[in-house]
């Protein structure tokens, strides 16, 4: 009848009893006698259901459905928990009581428990099964966006590898020394461009930028396409003294110049660019540090119509 795990709790003068009768026919199902042997048996093996009394001696019900809320937050497993005998009404209402306890009954009827039985560990099985599929989904995800590094549009590392290459570079100054650069170079006009024709002619847009900037840059700058619009380059240099706008000055023109051509016609740049950068010997730059820096710069560079080089100490 009940194919699934049930565990009994019961007290000193138990008031399960009768329904030993049964649930002896089962043989997945275990009796307990109070609620220490009864979490011994759940660590052992989980159950789909427990019975648990309002008082089964060392604890109350309610201590014992919170014990074993903690053991299923532990293996990712959800037991369907039932009360059995009269409780306090203001307990009920308590957030502990509607976290712990699924069901409160003082049925002494074989038939009514059976179904509260059947409907706990079909609910029981459901809640598992959901959560075992999202890890299984989560799990998926993680092993995908490991493989999902590329931009498909401009064919360049997305942010995620950005963040990923600048991490390392971090890490690679600290054991080598030099300076690490974060770049941002972004169109600050391709919303409006994506506005007034469509995203197939941003697209183009972006695309003759990218073949731009790739063209300026040292063979082991890595170019990436960080977000719509805006490209993120990492590069390393010998020292801090390299990392200043007169060193980039040619990467900001080029871009900033050039005209691009696309199905459109030819289309307008407006360029922000700032470079933020740290070096090792006064403690290396966090990630996050010299993104957030870069970022921030941005407006100010369009708003100036200049490059903006921070160097974070």
């Amino acid at each position: 009848m009940f194919d699934f795990p049930i565990v009994v709790v019961k007290g000193g003068n138990s008031i399960l009893d009768f329904f030993d009768h049964e649930l002896i026919k089962f043989t997945k199902n275990r009796v307990c006698y109070g609620a220490v042997n009864a979490l011994q048996v759940l660590e052992d093996a989980p159950a789909s259901v427990v019975l648990t009394e309002v008082d089964v001696g060392d604890m109350n019900g309610l201590e014992l459905a919170e014990a074993i809320r903690d053991i299923d937050r532990e293996r990712n497993h959800y037991t369907y928990i039932i009360l059995i005998g009269a409780i306090n009404p203001r307990i009920v209402e308590s957030d502990i009581f509607r976290d712990s306890i699924d069901v409160v009954t003082g049925t002494k009827r074989v038939d009514v428990m059976t179904h509260l039985i059947v409907a706990g560990g079909r609910i029981s099985k459901e809640i598992n099964d959901l959560s075992s599929t999202q890890v299984a989904l989560q799990r998926l995800c993680n092993e995908l966006s490991k493989g999902q590094l590329l931009d498909p549009l401009t064919g360049l590392g997305n942010q995620t590898f950005a963040e990923q290459t600048l991490h390392n570079s971090i890490r690679q100054i600290e054991s080598r020394g030099g300076a690490v650069c974060f770049m941002l170079i972004s169109i600050q006009n391709y919303e409006v461009i994506k506005e007034t024709f469509d995203t197939t002619i941003a697209g183009e847009l972006v695309v003759s930028v990218s073949e731009r900037i790739q063209s300026l840059v040292r063979p082991l700058d890595v170019v990436t396409y960080y977000a719509p619009g805006q490209f993120a380059l990492i590069l390393i240099q010998p020292s801090i003294e390299q990392c200043t706008a007169e060193c980039y000055q040619r990467i900001y023109e080029g871009v900033k110049l050039k005209s691009y051509t696309t199905s459109a016609g030819f289309q307008p740049v407006e360029l922000a660019m700032s470079v933020c950068a740290g070096t090792a010997e006064t403690g290396p730059p966090s990630d996050k540090t010299l993104i957030d820096t870069a970022i921030d710069n941005l407006e100010i560079s369009h708003r100036t119509d200049s490059m903006i080089v921070k160097h974070i100490s």
